[in-house]
């Protein structure tokens, strides 16, 4: 008897899932450059055909990746702050929501962030050698920087440094422990105290 309609899309559904899970894992984990789309398929368990029927390319799939799924994934959760309170404030809650989701079981959430943030970095720095273009979405690095100029603004941040460099310390501190998570798994993840994390930026 032959599949129906919604048998057939629920089956596409499954395969591209596991194809997105398997890619967040190795980019997150080894970087663009070093992943091949023949790890994706053996990690995803599909075939090297399968995965071209749903992606052209390996860049097509990473652009889809960051953002469809990465992107998406973090903004819910980190870029859900009040807006209207202090700077500080927003910061040390967004800490707070980001520290609570690494200590979660959810590996895709490590994933994402060590992914995005190396992203942002590279392209700040100038150094990524292939660049995904994020138009429909803002851009993580801004998005903090605006936070941290605010702050700065209502005089809690220090401004003995340019609000980039404070930014991008607060990234790599977030990136840091995404990757320390992403390694360690979340039974053996110990953040630290988010008054310590604060103290490095105000």
């Amino acid at each position: 008897m032959p599949r129906t309609i919604e048998q057939n899309k629920i089956i596409r559904n499954e395969r591209i899932s596991k194809i997105l899970l398997a890619s967040l894992y190795l980019f997150a984990n080894k970087g663009y450059d070093a992943t091949t789309l023949d790890e994706i398929a053996k990690v995803a368990g599909c075939s090297h055909g399968l995965l071209y029927h749903y992606y052209k390319d390996k860049y097509n799939l990473y652009y889809h990746l960051i953002n469809e799924v990465a992107f998406p994934l973090v903004k819910e959760r980190i870029f859900s702050a009040d807006l209207n309170q202090k700077a500080k404030y927003m910061l040390r809650d967004i800490f707070n929501v980001f520290i609570k989701e690494l200590k979660s079981t959810d590996d895709k959430y490590c994933w994402a962030v060590n992914l995005l943030i190396s992203v942002e970095l590279s392209v700040v720095e100038g150094t990524k050698s292939v660049r995904v273009s994020k138009e429909k979405n803002d851009k993580i690095f801004q998005w903090f920087n605006g936070i941290v100029e605010k702050g700065q603004q209502e005089g809690d941040f220090s401004t003995s440094k340019d609000s980039r460099e404070l930014t991008a310390m607060i990234i790599y501190i977030m990136k840091g422990m995404a990757y320390i998570r992403m390694k360690l798994g979340y039974k053996k993840f110990i953040s630290p105290n988010v008054s310590i994390i604060m103290d490095m930026v105000l």
